[in-house]
Order: C-alpha cells, then sequence, then structure tokens
C-alpha cells in the first residue's frame, strides 16, 4: 500500500510530522494536492494555510511562505516536506488565517 509522510518544520522546531492522506499548499502555479505516489518535486510554497489530512482528522498551518520538497522515502513510500521560516499550528482554518495575520504583522515589524 502506499505511504505519504508529511513533515512541517522550521528552523526551530518540527511542528508537525507523520503518515498523512495528502497535503494541500498554495505554490507559485496555483493550489496543490500531494498525496501518495506523488511524483517528486521541489517548489515553493506561498503564505497561507497549509493542510494535511491524516487520520487524525485535518490539521492546519499558517506559513509564511517556504519550500516544498517531494521524494520518494527509503520504505517505498512518498516523503513530503515543508520547510518554512514561520509557521504556527492552529485548530481550524480561520485559527490559521489568524496566525497567518500574526506571522506577517510580526515580520513587518
Amino acid at each position: 500500500m502506499a505511504t505519504l509522510t508529511v513533515e512541517i518544520v522550521t528552523p526551530e522546531a518540527a511542528l508537525w510530522q507523520g503518515p498523512a492522506t495528502s497535503l494541500k499548499s498554495r505554490t507559485s502555479d496555483g493550489e496543490l494536492m500531494i498525496l501518495a505516489q506523488h511524483a517528486p518535486l521541489v517548489g515553493d510554497v506561498l503564505a497561507g494555510v497549509v493542510e494535511v489530512t491524516s487520520a487524525d482528522g485535518v490539521a492546519y498551518i499558517a506559513v509564511d511562505g517556504g519550500y516544498l520538497h517531494v521524494a520518494g522515502d527509503t520504505d517505498g513510500g512518498t516523503r513530503a516536506t515543508v520547510l518554512a521560516s514561520v509557521a504556527e499550528v492552529a485548530s481550524s482554518e480561520a485559527a490559521a488565517l489568524e496566525a497567518l495575520s500574526r506571522l506577517t504583522a510580526s515580520l513587518a515589524e
């Protein structure tokens, strides 16, 4: 069975990591959804809300931009890593949007 492992990391900490069903993010090419067996890629992540769907539900992570790397892992599955300079995990999409506003305001100072 195909697997997807997702990591959302900042220079300070790994904010989310584990098995997932999908990862959804905004990129300069549009909205992108990563599933198991996705083709390898490296791309940008625009400021916004990254959604990770897993058996536990949906995790919402506010990110102020970053990079996305998708590749095969050693077990034959797919690993997707979001590298963000600043990010915050939120309980809902609305809370993530509020967190994004705080993040961008603090970076502007």
